[in-house]
């Protein structure tokens, strides 16, 4: 099953448990990609910050899709791979961008980027017939993909720290006995704090690897942030309009507590 559908076929029971990428299930539950807003966090205290006080209003969503929250986990952020060394917005215009959800599509279109969202299986198919010279991703997945075949530049702008939500059947998990859910919530709350933990170890490994392996690792420069902040800004205050008043909300606690906007 493709990243969209899955709220729905867990809800279904097509699956019991599913990974459900919070940036993906937009179509179904727009409150969801509160947390995959672009440059919505600067570092892993924010992001588990944004989490967390988005995890009340989560829950009572995906009741309404048969399924609950086992367990949250985080990728590090999403920078860009490309062939040509990207140093200010203006250096955006143009490329043709593989991106994976909904923020990468809404980046695309305010930085003048042809982005196209697919699959990671698609990409290298793509770029040989031209369709794309670049793509939005983690470090992690830049090492699983091996994008120093086809692109030479990694830079970290950081647009989003992807959260994915292990989510499960309600049905399916009613019908295990008690004491095997206890076991199971204890597990996930330990799993929970150790996939978060990661981020930054994995992020950091899969730099050197890509270093490693001839990709250079680009500088985001102070006036070039400055503008990725301002697009974040615009873009998420059209986003929240749209999302509704639970966003506002924890929105507006998230800025109060970090200082930010």
């Amino acid at each position: 099953f493709k990243g969209p559908e899955l709220l729905r076929v867990v809800a279904e029971g097509q699956l019991s448990i599913a990974e459900v990428p919070t940036g993906m299930v937009e179509g179904d539950a727009p409150i969801l990609a509160l947390t995959a807003q672009p440059f919505i966090s600067t570092n892993s205290f924010e992001q588990r910050l944004l989490a967390q006080l988005a995890k009340p209003t989560y829950t009572e969503v995906l009741k309404k899709f048969k399924q609950f929250t086992l367990y949250t986990s985080v990728w590090p952020f999403s920078g860009i791979y490309t062939k040509k060394a990207v140093n200010t917005a203006a250096d955006l215009k143009g490329l043709k961008m593989r991106v994976y959800d909904g923020t990468g599509l809404a980046f695309g279109k305010e930085a003048g980027i042809a982005a196209r969202n697919m699959p990671f299986s698609e990409v290298y198919p793509a770029m040989k017939a031209g369709l794309l010279d670049s793509m939005y991703t983690s470090s992690v997945s830049g090492v699983d993909a091996k994008a120093w075949e086809v692109l030479k530049y990694f830079t970290p702008i950081n647009i989003v720290g992807p959260v994915n939500m292990i989510n499960v059947n309600l049905a399916a998990w009613n019908r295990l006995p008690a004491d095997i859910r206890d076991k199971v919530l204890e597990i996930a709350d330990d799993m929970e704090d150790e996939m978060w933990e990661l981020a930054g170890d994995m992020d950091r490994k899969s730099r050197a690897t890509l270093k490693e392996n001839g990709m250079t690792i680009s500088t985001v420069g102070k006036a070039f942030r400055t503008d990725m902040n301002a697009m974040g800004e615009k873009l998420r205050a059209e986003w929240v309009a749209k999302a509704g008043d639970d966003a506002k909300k924890i929105l507006a606690d998230y800025y109060r507590i970090t200082g930010r906007k």
